[in-house]
This record gives structure tokens, sequence and C-alpha cells, in this order.
């Protein structure tokens, strides 16, 4: 097995494009001077990592592409010894130096680069940091010196995930609606889905859509409440598809699907009840304390839940309204209070940062930290985290 970090490569990618590197004393492994004149265009699609580099080789000027991997072992596990889109590749640039060569197509060999030696100290103790403890490799790292770094990532990663969450909704969106009654729709399907989080949120999101195409015909709250309880089928007792399809496995007494779906039912008779123009121009957080309260059902939404709601799905649906009419206000509002909003979320979400030295009050209750956990660090995309540059610069 190897021992070479799990990294994907976009981080040496990274170290490449940005020279991350002693550029001065480059060789081949075999000897020959290495200078750089353009490191190439990053390819985004099948192919070279890099393309149409500029490289001194030697004594000769090259123009080509250039392949990057972990080790040089990894250019015949990938195949490319057989692969004629590799044919101009020029350079072989590796992490760790191996014993192996690289070669084309046509069996020509191709000089590699070593870059381990070339590295920075703080980047190659950030690696070897990786090596002991992979899953989170700043976390040794992260003390009062980078707490400041770690802050402002976390403020990226919280608007990132609010700018996230406004996209998403689109996927709720009809276009064949008026836009007043295509927002309220998609507002009420995003919900709804928040509500079925985790293990119901498709069941949930196709009952709002069918229950909201009722409610012109519906005329109280209580025949809304039938509705959905006979649409859902979850009080049937046979294997139907209607019943089968929700999860009560894992689930705790408040996220019951049946609790949600009377919790559900309230919402939409709340949101159909009010005129289109208090959503518009009432105060975010009255319409929202009116919401939850218009819950009478037992249990209700919760402490935890709520509040990871009103951030999810209630401020960015606001945002979206105001893109759809512009109000630039609505848009200003919830951000601000997007910016500022704190909800309690489960410790087992961010068990990774427990083990750095970052203080909790940082980090436990901002909804972009699940964002950061999610984007960055967990497929490993330091070299997009101001945390990485800050520990590899320091």
């Amino acid at each position: 097995m190897s021992s070479r970090p799990a990294y994907h490569e976009a981080l040496l990618h990274w170290i490449w494009e940005h020279r991350q590197f002693n550029p001065r004393s480059l060789h081949t492994t075999g000897g020959q001077a290495v200078e750089i004149h353009s490191p190439g265009r990053c390819n985004k699609s099948d192919g070279p990592d890099f393309k149409q580099a500029n490289l001194t080789i030697g004594n000769l000027r090259w123009h080509g592409d250039v392949e990057i991997h972990w080790e040089i072992s990894d250019w015949k596990q990938h195949g490319h010894q057989t692969d004629p889109n590799f044919n101009n590749v020029i350079l072989h640039v590796v992490f760790a130096e191996t014993n192996h060569q690289s070669r084309r197509q046509d069996g020509s060999d191709i000089p590699t680069l070593c870059l381990e030696p070339q590295l920075s100290q703080p980047l190659q103790t950030f690696l070897q940091h990786y090596r002991s403890q992979p899953e989170l490799p700043c976390a040794g790292q992260l003390s009062f010196i980078s707490e400041e770094a770690f802050q402002q990532q976390l403020k990226k990663a919280h608007k990132e995930y609010f700018e996230q969450k406004v996209d998403d909704l689109l996927e709720f969106y009809d276009p064949n609606l008026p836009p007043s009654g295509a927002w309220l729709k998609m507002f009420g399907i995003a919900l709804s889905d928040g509500l079925g989080i985790s293990h119901n949120r498709r069941p949930m999101r196709r009952l709002a859509s069918k229950l909201i195409g009722q409610l012109p015909s519906i005329s109280s709250r209580e025949e809304l409440q039938q509705k959905a309880h006979t649409f859902s089928g979850i009080r049937q007792q046979d294997d139907s598809p209607l019943s089968s399809q929700w999860k009560h496995k894992g689930c705790r007494p408040g996220n019951h699907p049946e609790a949600r779906i009377r919790q559900a039912a309230d919402i939409l008779w709340h949101i159909h009840q009010l005129s289109f123009d208090q959503w518009l121009q009432e105060e975010p957080e009255m319409l929202w304390r009116n919401l939850v309260n218009a819950v009478t059902v037992t249990p209700s939404l919760g402490k935890e839940r709520g509040p990871i709601l009103f951030g999810t799905v209630f401020l960015p649906a606001l945002y979206s309204l105001g893109n759809l009419f512009f109000s630039t206000k609505r848009k200003s509002q919830s951000w601000e209070l997007w910016r500022d909003h704190q909800a309690n979320i489960p410790s087992s979400l961010l068990k990774r940062f427990h083990n750095t030295d970052m203080p909790a009050k940082l980090y436990a209750q901002k909804l972009g930290a699940i964002y950061q956990l999610r984007e960055y660090c967990q497929p490993r995309n330091c070299q997009d985290c101001k945390v990485f540059k800050n520990a590899i610069s320091s």
C-alpha cells in the first residue's frame, strides 16, 4: 500500500501553478536544470493537467504539457503510458521521488521533476503532519497564531453557504407559475424538505408539492391536516409505495415523519393564509416568529431545527424574494440576519473541529462551519483555504 497522502491532486496543481517552491534550483531526476517560463494552463477536462507550458530543460526550450502526480508510479497506474493524449507531455512533476521511470506511448522517456525537496519548510511540515493525522491536516497548527485566519475562512465559508442555499432553492422554483405563486411554492417545498432532514426529505418534498396544489380548494387547517395524512400514506399498514417511502429507523421522537407531516401542514396553511404583500413588507423576524407560532401541533419545530430552518431556508428564500421583485431592502435584511445568525448545530457534525485548538465559540453555532467541513476539509480543498495558506506562510 502506498504511503503517499490521500489528498487529491488539486493541491499539487495549486503548488505547481502558483510556484510554491524554490524555482531557482530545479533539476530533473536525471540532473537536468529546469527553468519555468510558464507553468501552463490548468486543464479542467481529460488529458494532461497543464497545457501549453513553456519550460527550459537542460539546454532546450520546450512547449507542451505537464502531468502532475503524487508519485512517479502513478503515471503507469493511471494508464498514461498507453494513452496518446499524453504524448505531448514534456515534464512529469511528482511530489515524491521513486525509482520508476515514466514513458510516453512511443516508449520515449519523460523528464521528471520531484517537488518535495524544493518546498518551503512550512509546506513540508504541513504535509508531514498530514501523514500522521489525515482527518484534518491543519489541526495541530490551529492555535492563537492562526485564529484570525480561521475566523476569516469561516466568514468566507459562511457567505458561500448562504449563496449556495439561495441557489439550491431554484430546484423548487416552478417557472410555469406567476412569480408570486412560484415563490410561495418554492418556499413551502423548501421548508418541508428541511423538516424531512435527514431521512425523509424526498417524501416530504413530494407531499408538500401535492398539498400546495390542493390548497386553493381546502377551507381549513384541519382539512389540510387530514389531506396530509391521507396523501402521505403514513398510517397505512401495508407495503404500498406511499407507506414504504417513509423512513422511521434512527429518527428521534421529535423527528418522526408523522410529527413532521403535521408540522408541514400547519406551515403550508399559514403560508397560504398570508397576503403576498406581507412577505414583501413585514419585518423578517416577525414573519418567522408568526410562522413558528403557526405550528400548533405537538411536538413543535424544536429549539434545534427551528433556528437551522431560519438560516438555511427562510433567509435564503427571503433573499430570493428580493431578487425576484427587485427589493434591495429585502436582500440586505436577509443577508444581515444570516451574517449574525447562530444555531445549535449537532455536535456530531462538527466533531473534526473539536480536535483542534480553536475555541468552540468560534464555530459551534455558525452554520458556515458545516459548509467549511463539507466543501473544504472533507474533500481536501486546502489550496482554497485561508487557514492552509496561513499555515504554510507562517
